[in-house]
């Protein structure tokens, strides 16, 4: 075989390679949407804004509408991951449990105020009552409440738009957050007001409690 021949076939091959996500360190992307920004792709893809950054040689934080992002492969699992919640979210609520988990992040940013349930301020439990309210689901305005209102299920049966429950101090459940995938929850947080966190980090896994479903 000739070594022109050779090379054909080695290019072909690499390409393949690229096409199928093998041995690629960008086998999957994404398109910027309206609103996006690297901080919510990386959220949404579990990865960072510095990885986004630097696979994609980015120097600063802007974005165009359009624009194609590559992704690391070692998220490549949570976009699986998250397609197949998408699915699962059709399946068990229709489009409400993605309407839900969309309402809920558009509050993002909201601060924290004590005994409030409205965009002005919201603890923990006034957000979540807040969320589920806008589509017919009315909820107490306590963290312990809202686990008494559900059905109660294990972590691992965890499915987006379940709520999860902690103890952040004293006795019993005082903390609400609504999950929303990937092993991450979105609540109104004491000292930075309606955000996401993980479930793994070391805070809000040694004071989990457990969790509810209200969407069946």
């Amino acid at each position: 075989m000739s070594i022109r021949r050779k090379l054909s076939l080695l290019v072909a091959s690499v390409c393949l390679a690229t096409v199928l996500g093998t041995g690629s360190a960008y086998a999957a992307q994404v398109t910027v949407a309206q609103g996006d920004s690297l901080w919510a792709i990386a959220n949404r893809n579990g990865t960072t804004v510095e990885a986004l950054k630097q696979i994609n040689q980015l120097t600063s934080d802007n974005l165009s509408v359009g624009q194609v992002l590559n992704l690391p492969d070692s998220v490549n699992q949570s976009v699986r991951s998250s397609a197949n919640q998408s699915q699962q979210q059709v399946s068990r609520g229709g489009g409400r449990i993605t309407a839900v988990l969309d309402f809920a992040k558009t509050l993002i940013g909201s601060k924290y105020r004590s005994g409030g349930e409205s965009p002005a301020g919201f603890d923990c439990s006034g957000y979540v009552r807040y969320v589920f309210k806008n589509f017919n689901i009315d909820l107490v305005h306590t963290a312990a409440g809202q686990y008494n209102a559900g059905t109660v299920i294990k972590k691992e049966q965890l499915e987006p738009a379940d709520l999860v429950f902690f103890n952040t101090g004293g006795s019993g459940i005082n903390h609400s957050g609504i999950y929303i995938g990937n092993n991450q929850f979105i609540h109104s947080s004491s000292s930075r007001g309606v955000r996401i966190d993980s479930l793994a980090d070391s805070y809000w896994s040694k004071n989990y409690r457990g969790a509810n479903r209200i969407i069946p």
